[in-house]
């Protein structure tokens, strides 16, 4: 991994790591192909080669100087609690990862990095976002080496040797559920957002090239991306998603050219969220989405909405219900009495109203809302943070309010809304209650946990609820 100096010998340090030297052509390649792209796409430099071959030169050039500078100032290094990583030649960064916030280590080979055989550390950082646990890029080899290192520095030998042969184990063992591609492509494509996006694109070639608007096949570039990024995202997102079982909890893998896997610890989940379009509900297809502690909730790499783990991208109802039983021993979505709304509540929902409604049990509060997306949250008792309930002036006159369960920043959202406000204030004391006698009763090391011996998805009841994919709750 590079020279170590006496000093860091008798330290327990290894200073002033670099990267691999290759990490910012594999890092800026994408900009480089966007700049030819456009210069490709301008008549007037298609006209003259020789300005465009400039230009793009200086694109390649100018490219390659700045991630050789960022390059050269980002350094790594091991210290006796934790791995600093000093970054930035304008603005400098340091992170400091201790080794006892690191929940997981994963190594990941994105497409251009795999064809140069280098890799990257993605880390499981408790409290961090997605960017702040990511290390890159090593030779894999020096990668796998690395892993090891910081596992045995964050877990200790034995247990970085445990996990080593959990990780083989589980290579070796069926997963529990594979989501096919096919059906990736159908809820894409049905989806509320590439519907729209492709209809209003249709509607605009219609009217430019037959009805004669004018308007422009320029103005049609926003939705044409509103019909591929979703695409991309999901169905090379999501290719081959498997869930399968490891020593640590459920585990996730997933992508096409560039495969990503998480962990679900035991005892770390928050909430759950079940989202299910119009269109869905009538194929009986939901996404299942969760909070975790300290990685659900963050916004990073340009994303416009809070995010959980996925912890099924699209599913049946079967597989619905088999999956939140193995995050949540016993518990069945369908036994769970739900009370909806009162009716004058339609003065401020008039189609919505009938699809408001929440219900408890002796283990989570459950939520729902709705009727252009259902939304269903589930959080449990042992993890509310907090009960209040609130009315707007409109909602006085009819006598209703709201009673917001609060959790971790995250996509969950259990919200009973437009209540009577005599039910919502007891309510509102009767979640507080349950949650304080949840968290004496239950040990939050092993409250949520995976089952030993589950059940076959094929033998799962059906779900009453079954949710997945827009965040409309019209």
């Amino acid at each position: 991994m590079g020279p170590v100096t006496e000093q860091a010998e008798q330290t327990g340090e290894v200073v002033g790591q670099r990267l691999h030297p290759l990490t910012p052509f594999v890092k800026g390649w994408g900009y480089f192909v966007v700049a030819a792209f456009a210069l490709v796409n301008n008549e007037g430099l298609r006209s003259n080669l020789k300005i465009a071959g400039i230009g793009l030169a200086g694109v390649l050039v100018g490219g390659i100087l700045l991630g050789a500078l960022s390059w050269w100032f980002t350094k790594w290094q091991l210290t006796n609690e934790a791995i600093r990583v000093d970054s930035g030649f304008l603005f400098r960064r340091t992170r400091i990862i201790r080794f006892d916030r690191i929940q997981a280590i994963d190594v990941a080979q994105p497409f251009v990095a795999r064809l140069f055989g280098m890799a990257e550390l993605r880390m499981d950082v408790a409290g961090g976002g997605k960017s702040d646990g990511k290390l890159s890029y090593f030779r894999y080899e020096e990668a796998q080496q690395l892993r090891t290192t910081l596992l045995v520095r964050a877990k200790g030998e034995k247990a970085a040797e445990q996990q080593e042969h959990d990780q083989q184990a589980e290579a070796a063992a069926p997963p529990l559920l594979t989501v096919p591609t096919n059906r990736l492509l159908g809820a894409t494509l049905l989806s509320s957002t590439v519907v729209a996006s492709a209809g209003g694109l249709v509607w605009l070639i219609v009217a430019t090239m037959v009805l004669d608007f004018h308007i422009g096949l320029f103005a049609g570039l926003p939705l044409l991306l509103g019909v591929v990024q979703p695409i991309w995202k999901q169905v090379v997102g999501n290719h081959g998603f498997t869930l399968s079982e490891s020593g640590h909890g459920l585990r996730t893998k997933r992508g096409l050219f560039d495969i990503q896997r998480q962990t679900i610890p035991p005892g770390r989940v928050q909430g759950l969220l079940i989202t299910e379009p119009l269109i869905w509900r009538a194929l009986g297809w939901s996404r299942v989405e969760l909070d975790i502690a300290g990685v659900a909730g963050q916004k990073e790499d340009g994303d416009d909405m809070l995010e959980g783990a996925q912890l099924l991208p699209v599913g049946e109802r079967a597989e619905v219900a088999y999956v939140l039983s193995r995050v949540l021993p016993g518990f069945d979505l369908s036994r769970i009495q739900l009370h909806q709304a009162p009716e004058r509540a339609k003065w401020l929902r008039p189609i919505g109203w009938r699809y408001l409604s929440y219900g408890v049990d002796e283990q989570v509060m459950v939520t729902t809302r709705g009727w252009v997306s259902r939304r269903t949250s589930i959080v449990l008792h042992h993890k509310t943070q907090s009960v209040r309930m609130e009315q707007g002036p409109i909602q006085r006159r009819l006598g209703l309010a709201n009673v917001h369960v609060d959790t971790p920043l995250g996509p969950t959202d259990a919200t009973a809304l437009h209540r009577d406000q005599v039910e919502a204030a007891a309510l509102v004391e009767a979640q507080a209650h349950r949650a304080r006698e949840a968290r004496r009763t239950v040990a939050a090391s092993a409250a949520v946990q995976t089952q030993p011996n589950p059940p076959s998805p094929d033998g799962s009841s059906n779900s009453a609820a079954s949710p997945a994919d827009d965040s409309s709750d019209r």
